[in-house]
C-alpha cells in the first residue's frame, strides 16, 4: 500500500453518511470517491456492522484498505498492508478486537440472566428466522448481522428499572451497554475513536504522519470526529445536524452521501488533501 501523492487517511461511518439513508446507495459519492482512490488516498470504513456485513460493499466500491466493526470494537487489516503489499477486498485480513471478544460478552449476559432473571433474548439466543422477525431484514442480511466478533445485541423484554440495573451490573465488570432504538447492545471498553487512533498507529509507524479526516451523522460517531485531525457532521435526513461545528468539526453542506462528497470535494479544492 502506498501513500505516495497525500498523507491523508478518510475515516468514515456508512448509514446515512456515506450510504443513503433510504436505499443504501453510495452512488452520490461516486466520483468523490474516484478523486480519492486518484490521489491515493484510503478510506477506511468504521460502522456499526458486522465484517460479513461490510464485504459485499468493499468489493462494490473496490476497497482493499483496513476497516472497523461493530461500533470499534474489531478492526481488520488486509494481510500485508502495512507491509505494502498490493490488497484488494478480497486480501484474506487479519482481525484485532479492540473492545472484548463475543465469547466473553456473551458468557456476562448469560451469568446476568441466570442470577437476576433478566428478561431478553440475545443474538447467541437466536437463529436467522429469529433476526429475521425481530429486524425485516432478509435471510442473507440477518445471517450477515448474526456473525459478530465482538458485540452481543440484546432484545430486550423486561422493565426500564430491570434495564438500569442490567446496566450498572455490566459496567461493574469492566464492560460497556449502549440502548439503541431496537437493541441493548453490550460491548467491550472501546469506540469507533479508539478504532481512528489505533489505526493511525499502524499508518504512522508504516508511513510517518497522517491527516486523519473523519465523516459521521450520528451519536456513536462522536468519538471518531473528535480523535480526527479534522471531523465532518453529514447532515442528516431532515438536514439537521447531531454536532455542533466547532473547532476542528465542520458540518459538510448536504445530506448522507452528497454531504460526504462536498465535505470531500471542498478538502480537496482547498487543498488540505
Amino acid at each position: 500500500m502506498r501513500m505516495a501523492r497525500s498523507s491523508a487517511v478518510v475515516f468514515t461511518d456508512l448509514d446515512a453518511t456515506l450510504l443513503d439513508h433510504h436505499d443504501y446507495s453510495w452512488q452520490a459519492a461516486g466520483e468523490a470517491l474516484a478523486v480519492l482512490a486518484a490521489h491515493e488516498v484510503p478510506v477506511c470504513i468504521v460502522t456499526s456492522k458486522t465484517a460479513a456485513e461490510v464485504a459485499a460493499l468493499r468489493c462494490e466500491l473496490a476497497n482493499g484498505h483496513p476497516f472497523a466493526t461493530e461500533n470499534g470494537g474489531a478492526v481488520a487489516v488486509p494481510q500485508g498492508y502495512f507491509e505494502g503489499a498490493r490488497c484488494d477486498a478480497n486480501t484474506p485480513l487479519a482481525v484485532t478486537t479492540l473492545g472484548a471478544e463475543r465469547e466473553i460478552l456473551r458468557a456476562l449476559v448469560e451469568r446476568l440472566r441466570a442470577k437476576h432473571g433478566f428478561r431478553f433474548t440475545g443474538f447467541g439466543d437466536m437463529g436467522v428466522d429469529d433476526v429475521i422477525e425481530a429486524t425485516g431484514l432478509d435471510r442473507e442480511a440477518a445471517a450477515k448481522a448474526l456473525d459478530r466478533a465482538a458485540s452481543e445485541p440484546l432484545l430486550w423484554q423486561d422493565s426500564e428499572e430491570a434495564l438500569d440495573t442490567f446496566c450498572g451490573a455490566v459496567e461493574a465488570a469492566g464492560l460497556a451497554v449502549r440502548v439503541g432504538g431496537r437493541f441493548v447492545h453490550v460491548l467491550g471498553q472501546a469506540d469507533k475513536g479508539d478504532a481512528l487512533t489505533w489505526l493511525r498507529a499502524r499508518y504512522e509507524r508504516a508511513h510517518g504522519p497522517i491527516l486523519a479526516v473523519a465523516l459521521g451523522d450520528s451519536g456513536n460517531d462522536v468519538d471518531m470526529l473528535e480523535a480526527a485531525d479534522i471531523g465532518y457532521w453529514v447532515a442528516r435526513p431532515d438536514g439537521s445536524y447531531h454536532g455542533s461545528a466547532m473547532g476542528h468539526i465542520r458540518h459538510a453542506r448536504g445530506i448522507g452521501p452528497a454531504g460526504w462528497a462536498e465535505a470531500i470535494t471542498a478538502l480537496i479544492a482547498h487543498h488540505e488533501i
